[in-house]
């Protein structure tokens, strides 16, 4: 049974009939059925039954072929027949250059109805063929039953198109059918679901750019409700996306603005706002504000400046730009916007506001600050973030000679700076910008008419809450005062220090000539010994007391200015410092065998458990400070008593504890006891120049060692002296 397919006659008003090459019925429009009173069942029989022709003679005339069949007949039809004159047309049809059947078309015979025809049809035809679009006509298989020039622009391409899919396109172009594929389930679910229309967008790659089409197709039924054909259409949106991207880009640019932007109707209302808005007025969320008035927002007070002074300005000039003033939302804490207006033709606003409550109270605390600081004597500079003066305080003009408009605008750097400034100060100050630090220290400056000035320079930088600099402040004194005392201090320490060193060269030199002549003395006095004993003649005894008293007064002596001498070196700093590694165990018990060789009646016990211990030390200089502390313990203690020594290894050191039980140290004294030629109150009576024990101190520091004196009254004195085992050579 032969089914009724959908094609593009149901387009055109005259009665159209579609048979097989048998002249079998296969369709008809609405024309037809109404003239032929024709129904479904009728597509069962043929169209010879309501012709006056037989096949043959048909067939002939067809191949003929004659415009028009006007010797044929027509019988069995309507009432509309009889009054009217009908003329028959009937030509061959093919689809894939091969025959399917016949058209045939009746037209009246009228020339006004012929002609109205054909100027209907070909204003259908121009219409379609010159729409601005992509136009195709669908059967119920998405065959091309019709398609427009815009559409396929090849003629021949074009012709071969119909009776063909998208699919059939895909592989004649020899392009992925993903496009065709998707245009097929859409129409299915168009069919199945007997929609009206649908649309989508689609995307093309070529040539490596993308075009982007909207497609609308829309369905035509029958009155049964049975599908017609479909009609489609498809126009370039390129310049629709693009604009949608401009109008993203933009969106996003206001979304992520650190401003608040907002849209108002003419009414107050707001439409839009954005997140930065939103958490300037202290809000969670946009829906708080979208719908509401602006003058939720806003007090009483600039609620009326707004309405009575801005508002008719910007009406006017439908521009307006200053200051707003309010609190956040349900809250006490103050804010202060740069509002700017800008009125649309249909009287709405744009409004744009900036969060500038920071740096209005900065500004008010630096007014403050400068109030403060035009009343101090300390030259004030005020700078922007640049280092750029923005402002200096009446002392800053009067020390300086610069007035605030020769400086304004300038780098303090450039107009300060002279040769004789210390570059490592120019250089640090640099550095204290560039690491956005402070600064403090002495500089030498440049005053107006070229003249030198020392400042002492404190340079803070002013943060705001989002670490960025906002100001710079320096206060400056004027230490030239200062500056030229320490000169002063400075040329008198010199002078000082010459008479130091040529006093040191006396006593080095004093002390070497008074030397050689005790040398003398000491060798004349053994020799008068020797000569008396070697003649042996007889002189009283109390020659030998008094030769005896002769050696030991040139033997103190011979100490005390060995002791000048390594003094007057050390003031100078020509005592030679040369460690060595050796066993300090040998050596004190060397140094103890001497000082019994000189000090026979002396005791000493020596507490050592130890062979052996390697350290580095200088072995005159520690000789000479191991003497002059054992000479002290047997100068300060009674005949009888013992000299008490006690070594103990720590490792990387060692502890050697000296101990007499001498007349001891008065305690308030005892901080002075390693100053040069100190002596203790109690030791008047004793001989000494008060320069050994400073010595012992220098020579074991010397070694990166310390030493201790713990002392009383009667009850003897301790040392107590550590040495490193390892020193560094100076």
């Amino acid at each position: 049974m032969l089914t009724k397919t959908n094609s593009i006659i149901y387009l055109i008003s005259q009665p159209v009939i579609i048979t097989d090459m048998d002249f079998n019925f296969v369709e008809f429009n609405n024309a037809a059925q109404n003239l032929f009173l024709l129904s479904e069942q009728t597509l069962q029989g043929s169209i010879l039954n309501f012709i006056s022709c037989n096949k043959n003679d048909l067939n002939l005339l067809i191949e003929s072929k004659k415009s028009s069949l006007e010797n044929i007949q027509l019988k069995n039809v309507g009432k509309m027949l009889y009054e009217k004159k009908w003329v028959l047309k009937g030509s061959k049809y093919e689809i894939n250059n091969e025959e399917q059947g016949y058209c045939f078309i009746l037209e009246k015979e009228t020339d006004e109805k012929i002609k109205s025809i054909e100027r209907e049809r070909d204003f259908y035809k121009e219409l379609l063929d010159n729409m601005p679009a992509d136009v195709g006509v669908f059967n119920e298989d998405q065959k091309y039953l019709y398609i427009n020039p815009h559409a396929i622009k090849d003629p021949e391409m074009r012709k071969w198109m119909i009776g063909k899919d998208d699919f059939d396109y895909c592989k004649a172009r020899n392009i992925p059918t993903i496009i065709a594929e998707d245009r097929r389930e859409k129409f299915i679910d168009l069919i199945r679901n007997k929609s009206t229309y649908y649309s989508f967008e689609e995307t093309n790659e070529r040539n490596n750019s993308a075009s982007h089409n909207l497609r609308i197709i829309y369905g035509f039924y029958n009155e049964d409700g049975s599908f017609k054909y479909a009609l489609g259409y498809g126009i370039n949106i390129d310049q629709l996306k693009n604009y949608e991207l401009i109008n993203f880009r933009q969106q996003s640019a206001i979304e992520i603005s650190n401003d608040g932007i907002a849209l108002l109707e003419n009414t107050g209302e707001y439409t839009y706002v954005n997140k930065s808005l939103v958490k300037m007025l202290g809000l969670k969320s946009p829906s708080d504000m979208i719908g509401k008035k602006w003058t939720a927002f806003f007090p009483e007070s600039e609620i009326n400046h707004l309405s009575s002074e801005v508002y008719p300005i910007l009406l006017e000039k439908k521009f307006w730009k200053g200051e707003a003033r309010g609190y956040k939302y349900n809250s006490n804490e103050k804010l202060i916007v740069e509002l700017t207006m800008n009125l649309m033709p249909d009287n709405g606003i744009v409004c744009i506001c900036r969060d500038v409550t920071e740096r209005k109270q900065q500004e008010e605390q630096l007014k403050r600050l400068a109030l403060v600081a035009s009343k101090t004597n300390n030259m004030v500079i005020i700078a922007d973030a640049d280092s750029k003066i923005e402002w200096v305080n009446e002392s800053f003009t009067n020390t300086t000679g610069y007035t605030l408009e020769d400086v304004v605008g300038r780098e303090p750097r450039t107009i300060f700076n002279g040769p004789e400034t210390d570059a490592l100060i120019i250089e640090r100050l640099r550095k204290t910008e560039l690491e956005k630090t402070s600064f403090a220290g002495e500089k030498l400056s440049y005053k107006k008419d070229g003249s030198t000035i020392w400042v002492y320079l404190m340079a803070n930088p002013i943060f705001n809450d989002e670490g960025k600099i906002t100001n710079w402040v320096s206060v400056e004194t004027d230490i030239t005062p200062i500056k030229n005392a320490e000169l002063l201090f400075q040329n008198a320490l010199i002078k000082e220090k010459t008479l130091s060193d040529l006093k040191s060269q006396f006593v080095s030199l004093a002390s070497h000539e008074f030397r050689t002549p005790l040398a003398e003395i000491m060798t004349s006095i053994e020799i008068i010994k020797v000569v008396l004993e070697k003649e042996k003649a007889i002189y009283p005894e109390r020659i030998d007391v008094h030769l005896e008293r002769c050696i030991e007064e040139v033997q103190r002596l011979t100490s005390i200015m060995d002791n000048v001498l390594i003094s007057g070196k050390m003031q100078l700093g020509k005592m030679p410092f040369e460690p060595l590694t050796r066993d300090f165990i040998s050596f004190f018990n060397e140094v103890l065998k001497n000082f019994q060789m000189i000090f026979p009646e002396q005791s000493v016990n020596f507490k050592n458990s130890y062979e052996s211990i390697e350290m580095s030390f200088d072995g005159k200089l520690m000789d000479h400070a191991l003497n002059n502390i054992l000479n002290n313990a047997n100068k300060y203690s009674p005949k009888d008593s013992s000299i008490s020594v006690e070594l103990v290894d720590q490792e990387e050191s060692i502890l050697l504890t000296i101990t007499d039980c001498g007349i001891g140290i008065p305690e308030e004294e005892q901080i002075h006891l390693f100053s040069s030629f100190f002596r203790a109150s109690n030791t008047i009576s004793y001989h000494g120049t008060g320069l050994g024990l400073g010595i012992v101190k220098q020579f074991i520091e010397i070694h990166n060692g310390n030493v201790i004196i713990e002392s009383k009254i009667n009850k003897g004195c301790k040392v107590i002296i550590t040495l490193p085992k390892k020193t560094n050579q100076l």
